[in-house]
C-alpha cells in the first residue's frame, strides 16, 4: 500500500537532482556541500541521539566529533567559545536573545525593509525593538544615526548583520557606542560567515563584536544549521550555552550527522577558505558589473555594487520580484523574489570571472533582450554542464 508513495517520492527526488544539476543556482542563501560532507549527512550518525548526560550508550565517537567541530570553529574564527548545536541560523539568534535578555529589554536591529531578519520572538517573549537608521542609498547603514540611537535608547543588545547584505556594517562604531551604554554587540553573519572565514569581508570580532552567530549553509558551505561564537566573554557564553544544552530549551537531539558534516566544512574552510572567499567576492563584483553593462539596474553602483557574495537587482515590489524569479526559472536560472543573486554556489563549482560574464549575458537575455526561453535554457545547460564537480575540498578524503 505504501509502495506508491515511496515510488513517487523517489521519482520526484530523481527528477529534482537531474533538474538542479542543470540549473544555474544564484540564490545567495544556498550552497553545495562536498562529497565528504555528504557522506557525513548520510551516515549512521543520522540515526543516533547524543546527550550531554550519560543516558544513551554508544556515544564515545559522537562526543569526539562534536568537540572536533567546536575546536575547528574556534580556530577558524578566533573565538574562545563555539556551539554547533543550533539547527538553524534563526535558532542561533534565538539562543542569544533568550540567554541574554529578559522580557521587555531593549534591542536594536535592522528592519526587514533594509534587509534585516524578521525577529519573530515577539508574541511569546516581548521585547522593546528599535531599528537602525539607513541612508537613502539602499542597504547602507547610517553609522552616525546608529550611534545616536544607541546612546539615546540604551539597549541591552544590538544586532548587526542582515539578509540583504552587499556591504559591511559599521561594526566598530556601533560596538563602541554599545559598550558605552552597557549593551552587548552581536553580529549575525548568516550570509557572510564563509567570507569572514576567508578574511574577505569584514572582521566582526576584530571590530568589536562580542558574539557572532548565523547559518552554516550559505557562504559557509556546510549542512543546513546554525552556529554561535563568543570572542572571549565566557559569562555571556555560559548564558547562551544553557539554551542549547540539557535540559532542552531550544534543541534536544541536534543531529550528529549534521554536526559531523559541519565539522568537515569548517576544516575545508581552514584549508581553502581564503582562496574560496576571494573568488566569491570577485565573481559577485564581476557579475554585478556585467549585469549593469547589459542594461540591468543593480543596487550600489556608487560603491562598486557589492563587497560580498550578493548582487541585488532594483525591484519595485514583491510582485516584480516574483515575475523576474519566474522568468529566470523558466530558463533554469534559479533566483529568489528579492531579487538577490549570489555567486557562492557557482564559485564552489569552479566558475570564475569569465563565467560570471556569461551568466550576466544569460540573465540579460531573459530580462532585457526577451530572447526565447528555450534558446536561453540551451545556453544555460551548455555552461553548467562544464561545472559539475565541487571544488575547495579534500579530494583524497571525499
Amino acid at each position: 500500500m505504501g509502495t506508491k508513495f515511496a515510488q513517487k517520492i523517489n521519482e520526484a527526488f530523481v527528477e529534482h537532482e537531474k533538474w538542479r544539476r542543470r540549473c544555474l543556482n544564484l540564490i545567495p542563501s544556498e550552497n553545495v556541500t562536498s562529497p565528504l560532507v555528504r557522506r557525513m549527512l548520510a551516515s549512521d550518525f543520522g540515526h543516533r541521539y547524543y546527550w550531554d548526560e550519560p543516558w544513551y550508550g554508544g556515544q564515545k565517537f559522537s562526543e569526539q566529533i562534536e568537540q572536533l567541530a567546536v575546536e575547528a570553529a574556534k580556530q577558524l574564527y578566533g573565538a574562545k567559545y563555539a556551539n554547533v548545536r543550533a539547527l538553524s541560523g534563526h535558532m542561533s539568534l534565538m539562543a542569544a536573545l533568550m540567554g541574554l535578555l529578559e522580557p521587555g529589554d531593549t534591542v536594536v536591529i535592522s528592519d526587514t525593509e533594509n534587509g534585516g531578519y524578521p525577529l519573530n520572538l515577539q508574541a511569546r517573549f516581548p521585547l522593546n525593538i528599535h531599528y537602525f537608521p539607513y541612508l537613502k542609498e539602499r542597504y547602507v547603514m547610517d553609522k552616525d544615526g546608529a550611534v545616536e540611537l544607541i546612546e539615546r535608547v540604551k539597549p541591552r543588545l544590538v544586532v548587526l548583520g542582515a539578509s540583504l547584505f552587499p556591504f559591511p556594517h559599521p561594526v566598530q562604531e556601533v560596538a563602541k557606542a554599545a559598550r558605552s551604554v552597557g549593551a552587548i554587540p552581536i553580529f549575525d553573519g548568516s550570509h557572510v560567515l564563509g567570507l569572514i572565514a576567508g578574511r574577505q569581508f569584514q572582521d566582526p570580532f576584530g571590530e568589536g563584536a562580542e558574539i557572532m552567530l548565523g547559518s552554516t549553509h550559505k557562504t559557509l558551505f556546510g549542512p543546513q544549521g546554525g552556529i554561535v561564537l563568543v570572542k572571549d566573554n565566557m559569562e555571556l557564553a555560559e548564558k547562551i550555552d544553557l539554551t542549547l544544552r540539557a535540559p532542552p530549551v531550544l534543541v534536544d537531539n541536534f543531529h550528529m550527522n549534521r554536526v559531523a558534516g559541519l565539522g568537515v566544512a569548517l576544516a575545508e574552510l581552514l584549508s581553502f577558505g581564503e582562496e574560496y572567499a576571494r573568488q566569491v567576492v570577485l565573481n559577485a563584483q564581476t557579475l554585478a558589473k556585467s549585469l549593469h553593462e547589459n542594461g540591468i539596474s543593480v543596487v550600489g553602483e556608487k560603491r562598486g555594487f557589492t563587497k560580498s557574495h550578493q548582487v541585488l537587482l532594483h525591484v519595485e515590489n514583491s510582485d516584480e520580484g516574483l515575475r523576474i524569479r519566474d522568468q529566470l526559472e523558466a530558463a533554469d536560472i534559479i533566483a529568489d523574489v528579492g531579487v538577490r543573486l549570489g555567486s557562492q554556489e557557482l564559485t564552489r563549482l569552479g566558475m570564475k570571472e569569465p563565467e560570471m560574464v556569461e551568466v550576466a549575458r544569460l540573465v540579460s537575455a531573459i530580462l532585457i533582450d526577451k530572447e526565447p526561453t528555450e534558446q536561453v535554457k540551451t545556453r544555460v545547460h551548455r555552461l553548467i554542464d562544464q561545472f559539475q564537480e565541487v571544488t575547495f575540498h579534500f579530494k583524497e578524503l571525499g
